[in-house]
């Protein structure tokens, strides 16, 4: 077996060279979807990286978050549970992006909208979030669309075939 770099005889987590590449890729793609080791713990090396630029974070979950458009970009109502003597009750959220920004030092480079679990998304919600940030130009997204040996990453675009309807 053949050894194509130093990474591979010290091992993936001592040698992070890219990280310079990293920040290049969020800031020109500006949606990126990820792809982390089963054992964790390399992403949030990526996401440090992105504090100290000074983007704050909006972590969501894929499972529960229902249709991406309306929670994060439109009021949207939630029922809660009706026990039977209670009257029913409607209450509405503020759209999640909307609110964060609102909430952003002055200081801060943008909001980093960070959805774990992604891959069980549909190519059209997975396509909403790659136009997100065309719709609020201070917003990158960082989808976590599934596991590899190595922490890799490629624009969510193109996970979302955009790039080809382009």
């Amino acid at each position: 077996m053949r050894c194509s770099s130093i990474a591979d005889y010290i091992g993936g987590d001592l040698v992070k060279p890219d990280i310079g590449q990293w920040l290049q890729d969020v800031e020109e793609h500006k949606a990126i979807a990820i792809y982390a080791p089963h054992e964790g713990g390399y992403e949030g090396r990526y996401l440090n990286r992105l504090k100290m630029e000074g983007y704050y974070f909006l972590d969501i979950s894929a499972r529960g978050l229902g249709d991406p458009e309306t929670t994060l970009l439109k009021n949207y109502p939630v029922c809660p549970a009706h026990l039977g003597k209670q009257p029913i009750a409607r209450w509405y959220y503020p759209p999640e992006v909307d609110y964060r920004l609102s909430a952003l030092p002055p200081s801060a480079k943008g909001l980093v909208v960070w959805v774990l679990e992604a891959k069980v998304l549909s190519k059209a919600e997975l396509q909403f979030l790659a136009l997100l940030p065309s719709l609020r130009p201070n917003v990158r997204v960082i989808a976590e669309c599934g596991n590899w040996r190595k922490f890799v990453w490629k624009p969510l675009a193109e996970i979302a075939n955009l790039a080809a309807q382009e």
